[in-house]
């Protein structure tokens, strides 16, 4: 069994201060046909796959966690509001004993929540461009 906190997404080799949660969602590019020679049977492919991340923390402008050096509120609105070739950051993706991957990502979504009564929140989207393999 794979506990949660052994799950890290990182972001040019730094996880986000008060990561509370790390979504990694793969679906597939599929291809449909349908020819004579299958009997009007529907045939489906993979051509790919869409690659994307989605973080939860809650929000800190403290880029120390731990003792160490991570990305804070401010660094990932810098990122996100980055465009053309310098909002590609390299991301990975490990997990205690598994296996890590990685590939090139762009933030699609920056979010941050607050109310009176809780503690203020922050939400990422990434999308993989190129490819996510795995690195070791």
């Amino acid at each position: 069994m794979v506990n949660g906190y052994n799950i890290a997404f990182k972001i040019d080799g730094k996880t986000i201060v008060g990561r509370t949660q790390d979504d990694l969602t793969i679906a597939a590019n599929v291809k449909e046909s349908l020819t004579k020679d299958d009997a009007g049977a529907t045939q489906y492919s993979v051509v790919g796959h869409e690659v994307t991340f989605k973080v939860n923390a809650l929000m800190s402008v403290d880029a120390i966690g731990s003792g160490v050096q991570k990305l804070n509120r401010d660094d990932l609105i810098a990122q996100a509001l980055k465009t053309g070739s310098q909002a590609i950051v390299a991301v990975t993706y490990l997990c205690t004993g598994g296996h890590t991957y990685g590939g090139n990502a762009i933030i699609t979504n920056y979010s941050e929540s607050s109310n009176a009564s809780d503690e203020a929140t922050l939400s990422i989207d990434f999308k993989v461009t190129g490819t996510f393999a795995k690195i070791t």
